[in-house]
């Protein structure tokens, strides 16, 4: 017998074809605030499942009560809030307020984290643009100016001077859709850790129940683009086996320090010269996670997420990877620039090592560096034999980008 889930969604780290993919057993009740939906998910999403508008949310809940959910699960950080408020209402096992308040504010979450003897970079709150400069001095420099709550690297600068302070500050409080921002520290990390071709930092995918920590995997990156966007993944992650017990040692703890009991988690740490820091914590699978976890360890992701939520001990085994999985986010140069021709970068497809090219901007379309990850233009996932050449088809892909893909002024 199927039990009924609820999931709210408006976006996510899994796509409604993974939530398909992984729903065999339960019911899927899609809580979505209908009027402020994207355009075509909700008919998407009523494919899959069935879909009841929260956007009265005591008629919605009272809607989703006499369906006899047996849990609620949230795959975005936006969408956090709402399942938090939902799960209250129908008395349903899901992350208090207090959790889902330090897992989407970056200033108290660097707190809590300070609080349970975690290294946090030095930080400072911003209400508006004029405090900026004494607020970088107290930080120091080079410095990091972000959203309060914001994901996928969005209005995120470099600061390294007065100057830059105010320049980025002034347009982020007037463009970048936020009424506080931070400026922290900008960790400085160690290449010499990571590895040759491999970004500074990593994530790690911890998996909970009741408190309990059930399993963790390692996600390497690929190298930052400027400023600070997220260029790849790959899975298995790549540190040497010291490095990465104590990254995972320092991912559970900061899950317990935000009282996070249940499902997934993905924190980001910068790998410095002193050892693995926190960059931050999402109380939530991680970007292309669900994917990686299928194609590296044969593990379903999104099933073990709705396990958890309906009250089930989740059967995570992780045994040696199958192979080593990959996705590699083709993002625009920085500038003021528009995607003039992709000239035959499909061909990379031919490549044994490339599964498949979904390029999702056209010719003629503006480019904006400024949205970070949300502004990717494209997707490169594959597959290798080991880690190690996951690197061998980055290169050959980042040729092809630079001899085929132009661009040019707006």
């Amino acid at each position: 017998m199927s039990e009924p889930v609820i999931v709210v969604y408006t976006s996510g780290s899994a796509s409604p074809l993974e939530l398909a993919a992984d729903a065999d057993g339960f019911d899927l009740l899609f809580a979505v605030p209908v009027d402020a939906a994207p355009h075509g998910l909700v008919d998407l999403l009523g494919v899959v499942g069935e879909v009841v508008d929260v956007t009265d949310e005591a008629a919605g809940a009272a809607e989703l009560a006499a369906r006899g959910p047996a849990g609620i699960v949230a795959f975005s950080d936006q969408d956090l809030p709402l399942a938090a408020r939902l799960a209250r209402r129908l008395g349903l096992r899901y992350h208090t307020q207090d959790t889902v308040d330090a897992a989407t504010d970056k200033h108290l979450q660097r707190q809590r984290l300070r609080e349970a003897g975690l290294r946090v970079p030095r930080f400072r709150l911003l209400t508006g643009p004029r405090e900026a400069a004494r607020a970088l001095a107290e930080v120091g420099t080079p410095a990091v100016l972000k959203p309060v709550r914001g994901a996928a690297s969005r209005q995120t600068y470099r600061l390294d001077g007065p100057d830059d302070a105010l320049r980025h500050a002034s347009h982020a409080f007037a463009y970048g859709g936020a009424d506080r921002f931070v400026i922290e520290e900008m960790l400085v990390g160690s290449p010499s850790v990571a590895g040759p071709g491999l970004g500074d930092y990593v994530s790690v995918e911890v998996l909970l129940w009741r408190g309990t920590v059930v399993c963790q995997i390692l996600n390497s990156r690929l190298p930052l683009l400027e400023p600070f966007r997220e260029q790849g993944f790959l899975m298995p992650g790549l540190l040497p086996a010291d490095v990465e017990a104590e990254a995972h040692r320092i991912s559970a703890v900061a899950c317990h320090a935000l009282g996070i009991e249940d499902g997934w988690a993905d924190v980001e740490l910068k790998l410095t010269a002193e050892g693995p820091v926190v960059i931050e914590v999402n109380a939530r699978l991680g970007g292309y996670v669900a994917t990686l976890l299928h194609r590296s360890y044969g593990l379903e992701a999104v099933r073990l997420a709705f396990e958890v939520a309906t009250g089930r001990k989740p059967s995570a085994s992780l045994g040696e990877p199958l192979a080593a999985a990959y996705c590699y986010q083709i993002l625009p140069p920085v500038g003021d620039l528009r995607l003039t021709s992709w000239g035959e970068i499909a061909g990379l497809t031919e490549r044994a090592d490339v599964l498949s090219v979904v390029l999702t901007a056209e010719a003629g379309d503006r480019v904006d560096w400024r949205l970070g990850s949300l502004g990717t233009l494209g997707v490169v996932e594959g597959l290798t034999e080991r880690p190690e050449d996951v690197l061998t088809a980055v290169r050959a892909i980042e040729r092809a980008l630079a001899e085929q893909v132009v661009f040019s002024p707006v």
